[in-house]
């Protein structure tokens, strides 16, 4: 009985995250779930953009290409009272870039009845990342690299681990063009009680374009094609960004071929060596919608 109740509550808890993909047949979906304000805002079409401590997620090889040293704080709030934090650094030591990443999902105070009246306690669910990632900038316009992960989940009083791998490639031409490949969570996990957990494996290809308007604004259009290997259907990912002397930027995002989500917003402002970054997402079935923050510091 109890993990019969676990199980549906556990259902519950997922709509917002099993909402992120259409007949979800993977574990874990918290690994496919998008980190960085700004890549948020911009539809996480990221793959060709990750030149900052949030890459870390969508491509490995595209931190080589950050001009600084960074670490990058976030969190994001979902309904239903979950929440998603986001701790990620990067180092350079030429040629090569090391980041190190944390992130986590975490649901808390869940009723358990196991009949009608009161609660007989409650219990929570905590989903957890820690990776470290090398990336090497073969020469100006190429990049490679790749990330270790230890996976960590828990639900109630049961547990599970285990460990994945992402690589990535970045090509770019001039300062304007970049295309990028990468395969994210080749692992295993595991068994959580008797149940086996599905990585969901993914492949990502994406491009982007940067390109000044005048002495004040300049323009960035992403775009990636995101499949999941267990699910069905591509993802299209796609999304822009105008900004105002790299102090003041406005985002938008759309993603086609997800259930419940599609237009995404955001902003970023920067001061001297901080910059600080919003993005909204609104679901639809009343699903509400996710809230993101996140805090840059150049070193």
């Amino acid at each position: 009985m109890k993990y019969k109740i676990i199980s549906i509550l556990l259902a519950v808890w997922s709509i917002p995250m099993l909402s992120e993909t259409r007949n979800a047949s993977t574990g874990l979906p918290y690994l496919k779930l998008g980190v960085g304000a700004r890549a948020i805002g911009m539809g996480e079409a990221y793959g060709a953009l990750s030149d900052d401590a949030s890459g870390i997620f969508y491509n490995p090889a595209g931190i080589a290409f950050s001009e600084t040293n960074e670490v990058t704080v976030m969190h994001k709030q979902w309904a239903f009272g979950t929440t998603t934090e986001f701790l990620g650094s990067t180092v350079h030591a030429n040629p090569f870039t090391f980041g190190f990443g944390f992130n986590s999902t975490n649901v808390n105070g869940i009723e358990i009845r196991q009949q009608p009246g009161p609660a007989q306690g409650t219990f929570g669910l905590h989903d957890l990342a820690i990776s470290a990632t090398a990336s090497w900038r073969v020469d100006s316009t190429l990049s490679v690299g790749a990330t270790a992960k230890f996976l960590y989940e828990k639900i109630y009083v049961d547990e599970s681990n285990g460990a994945a791998f992402d690589f990535g490639i970045c090509y770019k031409h001039s300062n304007n063009l970049a295309i990028a490949l990468a395969v994210s969570n080749l692992g295993s996990m595991s068994r959580l009680v008797s149940d086996p957990i599905t990585l969901p494996t993914g492949l990502r290809g994406g491009a982007s374009f940067f390109g000044p308007l005048n002495d004040d604004f300049a323009v960035t259009f992403a775009s990636d094609l995101l499949k999941v290997v267990h699910d069905n259907g591509v993802r299209i990912h796609a999304g822009g960004e105008i900004s105002y002397r790299s102090q003041l930027a406005l985002r938008a995002g759309y993603q086609i071929g997800y259930d419940a989500k599609g237009l995404s917003a955001g902003l970023g402002v920067r001061y001297s060596l901080i910059r600080f970054d919003y993005a909204f997402v609104p679901f639809s079935n009343q699903l509400g919608e996710t809230h993101t923050f996140a805090l840059t510091f150049n070193l």
